[in-house]
């Protein structure tokens, strides 16, 4: 399997060559970062988790029916995912967690085309040694616009939820609280359905009001949490005052961009050009107002937002990148060519700069962005799977 090693400290001749989005490739900043980027496999997988697979102190590639073992990035099975109108691979997310207990990481997937989300168990040390394929568990059915997951700890209990996200409006936001195994146990699984159908493309997670408390925010407003018991009765939806985020990136990102102490909103058009971010002021009639702020509308198929620091200076950002060719030909800008982008906060201008990671080189952000030390340098490096293949890029510093 051919793995290509490209260093790449400012733009591609790609990039120069056919420009980014509605602009020319002249009006791209000279990368900060200098990263040095690496092609797995090359397929059209987009779901993709960094987790130490076989135990052996090395975080390792999850990215749909395999994974990579560090660090020469060895693939092995892990299940046979189907593809759909050759376009897509039957999976929306990759989620590593330990569902039985046995100390060895699992996965959690969904698709866009089925009615089930499943768990995959990990073999251990003898199956992963042997090469065999995960066995495949059902977790809950009737979820078939799924247009992808999120696994976050919404209750502080220090195990994550896994939250559903549907494309159609008309699903309800449905949660699925997990409660793992012990010494190999199988885990239990109970499905909640917090409120009515006002779902629809793109959620994010953060405390909207203040109260400490986890809220999950939609493309049409956002689910109060409960003081006590989430799962004993339906949360309060709010519809957002003055805006809709139609078709937003999954997730979108709930975070104190200008420090004022009030939670923003991040996110993207995930099947158009634009990123945005809508600036939270004060209450009006005890409800949330908001000023929308354009950030780039460059690229299109924002699909995917991360928020954290590569960098190490303190201060997160805003990772994101094109989602190619997220609904075939279908979408703004299908065929742009592929990027991936850092936007750092400035306080003084109030406004979001551009930083390059990737751009012309046919790597995309899929439906995950996945950021960890890959190699132990104390750098945090990237992890991508999109429909050009999955992709590595490592951190090597400063571009000077």
């Amino acid at each position: 399997m051919r793995r290509n090693h490209v260093v790449v400290s400012g733009l591609s001749l790609a990039a120069a060559l056919f420009g980014i989005g509605t602009v020319g490739a002249a009006d791209l900043p000279k990368a900060r970062v200098k990263w040095e980027k690496v092609k797995l496999v090359d397929n059209l997988n987009e779901g993709i988790d960094v987790v130490d697979v076989n135990r052996d102190g090395k975080l390792d590639i999850i990215s749909g029916p395999q994974w990579f073992e560090a660090p020469k990035w060895t693939p092995h099975p892990v299940r046979d995912v189907g593809t759909n109108n050759k376009e897509f691979f039957e999976n929306n997310g990759d989620h590593a967690i330990d569902l039985n207990g046995d100390g060895y990481p699992d996965i959690i997937s969904a698709s866009w085309f089925s009615e089930n989300v499943y768990w995959y168990e990990n073999p251990g040390k003898e199956g992963l040694t042997e090469g065999r394929k995960w066995k495949q568990h059902h977790i809950i059915d009737g979820q078939g616009t799924c247009e992808g997951t999120l696994l976050q700890d919404i209750d502080g209990d220090k195990v994550p939820e896994l939250i559903l996200n549907h494309w159609t409006a008309e699903k309800p936001m449905t949660i699925v609280r997990i409660k793992p195994g012990k010494n190999g146990a199988p885990p239990q699984f109970r499905k909640v359905e917090i409120g009515k159908p006002q779902t629809g493309h793109g959620i994010g997670v953060g405390d909207i009001n203040g109260d400490r408390r986890p809220d999950l925010v939609l493309p049409g407003g956002w689910f109060e949490q409960p003081a006590s018991d989430w799962t004993a009765r339906p949360w309060t939806f709010h519809k957002h005052n003055g805006f809709k985020m139609d078709h937003s990136s999954l997730p979108c990102l709930v975070v104190d961009v200008n420090g004022d102490g009030k939670n923003d909103i991040i996110y993207g058009k995930a099947h158009d050009y634009g990123l945005f971010w809508t600036e939270q002021g004060p209450a009006k009639d005890g409800e949330p107002t908001w000023t929308q702020h354009d950030i780039d509308k460059s690229f299109s198929q924002v699909h995917c937002l991360v928020w954290t620091d590569l960098d190490g200076d303190g201060r997160k950002e805003i990772v994101t990148g094109k989602r190619y060719r997220a609904h075939g030909d279908g979408d703004p800008g299908a065929a742009d060519p592929q990027c991936l982008m850092r936007f750092i906060w400035n306080p003084e201008s109030k406004s979001f700069e551009k930083d390059v990671i990737s751009y012309g080189e046919k790597i995309g952000s899929g439906m995950q962005i996945r950021v960890a030390d890959l190699d132990g340098d104390n750098k945090l490096d990237l992890a991508v799977a999109g429909k050009s293949g999955t992709h590595l890029l490592f951190n090597r510093g400063p571009n000077k």
